[in-house]
């Protein structure tokens, strides 16, 4: 697995739990966040480097050493401040790959004209989940590609699963569906045939956006016999 130097502004609610989510990669992490309570927090509890300062001063941009990132990550509350933050690692820095958190859905456009490679509304997925009209509880849409064609889920197996303490290579994965990864408490598991689905793991999946819903009644149930 790729070994990346990913920075993060923003440690907030959404810088958090991103941050831990990244943390069972292995990735390299750091975070810049202003408020020093925060920034305090970060450090002790998920035991990462944690600086205290703006995204968009370069001073603090040298200190955590931005030139040698793979990707940055702006999440703060503020469009304008996660714009100039990427386009300043960008152009100064040379950072590949910079992702910013949208809060307003309209401006996605107008930063990937100015740069940004990746703009992410969270209010955009959501409107996206209600024009489904699908009931999505135990699946969570993490990102889509290809102008929305495919759509990358998370889904969490329970007990009641018709998947439960199956093996992959005992069921039969729906057609055009492909499953990443499994992650169960802190390990992050590259399935096999072997690899058996248990109680609370969460599954990586990629499959079409119209076959998200009966991706979420196979490894869920609530529909027809599976086995």
């Amino acid at each position: 697995m790729l070994r990346m130097y990913i920075v993060v502004a923003g440690g907030g609610k959404i810088g958090y739990y991103l941050i831990k989510t990244l943390l069972p990669y292995k990735h390299k992490l750091a975070v810049i966040e202003p408020q020093i309570d925060l920034c305090e927090k970060l450090a002790n509890e998920l035991r990462i480097p944690a600086f205290n300062g703006d995204a968009t001063d370069l001073d603090i941009l040298a200190q955590v050493e931005i030139a040698k990132a793979d990707t940055f990550i702006a999440v703060t509350g503020k469009d304008e401040d996660n714009l100039i933050a990427c386009q300043l690692v960008k152009r100064n820095y040379g950072v590949k790959r910079t992702i910013a958190r949208v809060n307003n859905p309209k401006n996605i456009e107008v930063f990937q004209k100015l740069g940004v490679d990746f703009a992410v509304s969270s209010t955009s997925i959501i409107a996206d989940l209600i024009e489904q009209e699908v009931d999505y509880t135990g699946i969570k849409t993490l990102m889509k590609l290809k102008s929305g064609k495919l759509v990358l889920s998370e889904i969490v197996i329970t007990d009641k699963s018709p998947v439960n303490n199956k093996s992959l290579k005992d069921i039969n994965i729906p057609k055009d569906c492909i499953l990443i990864s499994v992650i169960r408490d802190e390990e992050v598991i590259i399935p096999n045939g072997f690899t058996v689905l248990k109680d609370k793991d969460y599954i990586i999946v990629i499959s079409s956006k119209q076959d998200q819903q009966e991706l979420k009644e196979y490894f869920l149930g609530k529909s027809k016999e599976l086995f």
